[in-house]
């Protein structure tokens, strides 16, 4: 039964029945980095590789995921739009009623489209958690195969710099690093190899064999004595480059 219900957003795009709760109004709901919601949320999905789609389906032949700013300033809502062809197909199936009100039968079309829109529901929800979103995957037991982000959490993501984690497994041959103490501290060189005792690959190596700063051949410190060039740590101030 749940699959017929999911054809329920197929019916008000494609019969033009109004459904306040996809209805925008007022302002959309900012996100936690300025920007609103509803941006926030079609970046991560196309970030993802999902196609973004506006939620008109005439003419369409290709689907995607639809996100609008839901009424009330609630979040924002999230539907996956099948392509034009199997809508099409399901929707006339439904037309002449070829499905058993119990859901025991029904005709391929229809199972496809809500086979279809059920799994990329998931799947979004999972991209979009991991994201740092808020995702409800009941808030509408009329249209079961909508999502709807009410807000995203501040924290990392993605996008944020390494951080502490930077070399927690080792830094791989050709990492810019920092030299932070003996000799050479301050200056930025150039990972050659990483090198564990016993512990490989179980946790980060024991030392490196970095470019010498000086440009002549190379130099072997313990990875104790190297950090991230992007990211040096506190009170060593800016990496410098020592040149030849």
């Amino acid at each position: 039964m749940h699959l017929i219900m999911g054809l329920v957003s197929e019916y008000s795009g494609r019969d033009d029945v109004e459904m306040d709760v996809f209805a925008s109004s007022g302002a959309p709901v900012e996100a936690v980095g300025g920007g609103s919601l509803s941006d926030d949320v079609r970046e991560e999905l196309v970030a993802a590789g999902l196609p973004v789609v506006p939620p008109e389906r005439e003419g369409r032949s290709v689907g995607g995921a639809s996100v609008i700013d839901a009424s009330d300033n609630a979040g924002v809502w999230i539907d996956w739009i099948v392509s034009g062809a199997l809508s099409d197909a399901s929707v006339r199936a439904m037309e002449v009623g070829a499905w058993q009100p119990d859901g025991s039968s029904m005709h391929p079309a229809i199972r496809q489209s809500g086979t279809v829109k059920f799994t990329m529901r998931g799947a979004m929800a999972a991209i979009l958690t991991e994201a740092g979103f808020d995702v409800d995957l009941d808030a509408d037991d009329l249209q079961p195969t909508t999502l709807l982000v009410r807000s995203r959490r501040p924290g990392p993501t993605w996008r944020s710099p390494a951080g502490p984690l930077a070399g927690a497994s080792g830094y791989s041959p050709g990492i810019r690093v920092c030299l932070i103490d003996g000799e050479f501290a301050g200056a930025v060189t150039t990972v050659v190899s990483a090198h564990w005792e016993d512990r490989w690959p179980d946790g980060a190596p024991d030392r490196y064999r970095v470019q010498h700063p000086h440009g002549t051949s190379s130099l072997e410190v313990p990875a104790t004595s190297v950090a991230l060039a992007a990211d040096p740590p506190e009170g060593l101030g800016d990496p410098t480059v020592v040149k030849t």
